[in-house]
């Protein structure tokens, strides 16, 4: 009876580092009433996120938060039989295959926001099987969610998921290791695992380590054209405010599509060993990966399948994704039970 007095609010809420990008969904009587997305940044960015949360929450007491787990030692196994591990919590798929993450990190968020409270923390993994629903049964197959600062990556075949593992913060150095809920093949940040028992693989390169085009070299010098009047040949013919901010926007511009490069190329890496090792493991079982589904939520990833395509010889299909909004389906389905 609530349902036909109130509408129903559904929150997505997808961390990105210290910044928050808010997906909002409105309904009544299962009619779509509106959508509003939120990008919070800045020093202030929580903050301004939990004002205009608790405003949202105002409007219905049917309201529904899920947020898009940030842990950086979560992941995936098949099976659903596992030993008990202090401080992981389990959740087991389809009697099939199951998610781990830290159960001090889910405390931590549902502390963090219990002014307006936390109804569902969805899984990456969560977030790439809903969204590829079309492909998962079809075959075995490399699945990845790319976002801004993070790179999820899961194999399954014919619907079920054999291994998976998040990768945080992708262009920093990264290692592949044993992680500490047990499986033969696992692939890993290496940070706060360093001391325990397991091998500690080939750092990934960083770009900054690349030879970088010889003619790109020289795009350090345009930066002396904001000095123009101290070189003689410019000074009779001194560029106006206009030009002048144009070779600043055109700098920031060259900025963005080097940063650019260096994120497909940080996420080619990281797919490139994780494959080397999924080979060189026993889960290997003869079997090679032909084809490899991107979900894009960074904007663009044509360089990215470039190298998987040419380097790896792997048939890529790329789709872009908004997540908030894979979130908020997720988080419908959970509600209807």
């Amino acid at each position: 009876m609530i349902e036909w007095l109130y509408s129903k609010i559904f929150i997505a809420i997808v961390p990105e580092g210290e910044n928050f990008d808010v997906r909002v969904v409105t309904f009544k009587r299962k009619k779509l009433l509106t959508k509003e997305n939120k990008y919070f940044e800045g020093q202030s960015s929580f903050e301004m996120m939990m004002k205009f949360l608790r405003k949202q929450i105002q409007e219905s007491p049917l309201h529904y938060i899920a947020i898009l787990n940030p842990d950086a030692k979560q992941g995936a196994l098949s099976g659903c039989s596992f030993n008990e591990f202090d401080n992981v919590l389990t959740v087991c798929r389809k009697n099939k295959w199951h998610l781990y993450t830290s159960l001090q990190e889910v405390e931590t968020l549902k502390k963090t926001y219990s002014d307006v409270g936390i109804d569902f923390i969805f899984s990456p993994f969560s977030v790439i099987e809903h969204f590829f629903v079309d492909k998962i049964d079809t075959g075995f197959a490399l699945y990845a969610l790319a976002q801004k600062d993070s790179l999820s990556i899961a194999f399954f075949d014919e619907g079920i998921l054999e291994y998976a593992h998040h990768y945080p913060n992708h262009a920093k150095e990264v290692t592949l290791s044993k992680e500490e809920v047990g499986s033969e093949f696992t692939v890993g940040i290496d940070d706060e695992l360093e001391n325990q028992k397991g091998i500690d693989l080939d750092d990934i390169e960083s770009l900054d380590d690349l030879d970088i085009i010889d003619e790109l070299d020289s795009l350090s010098d345009i930066e002396d054209l904001d000095t123009l009047e101290d070189i003689v040949e410019f000074h009779e013919d001194e560029p106006t405010l206009e030009e002048k901010n144009s070779v600043v926007q055109n700098l920031d511009e060259i900025k963005q599509e080097m940063d650019h490069f260096n994120d497909d190329y940080g996420r080619f890496e990281i797919i490139q060993k994780t494959l080397e090792h999924f080979y060189a493991s026993k889960e290997c079982r003869n079997r090679f990966v032909e084809t490899i589904y991107i979900a894009d939520a960074y904007g663009s990833g044509s360089e990215l399948k470039r190298y998987l395509e040419e380097e790896l010889f792997l048939n890529v299909l790329i789709r872009r994704i908004n997540v908030g909004d894979e979130v908020i389906s997720l988080s419908m389905n959970e509600e209807e039970g």
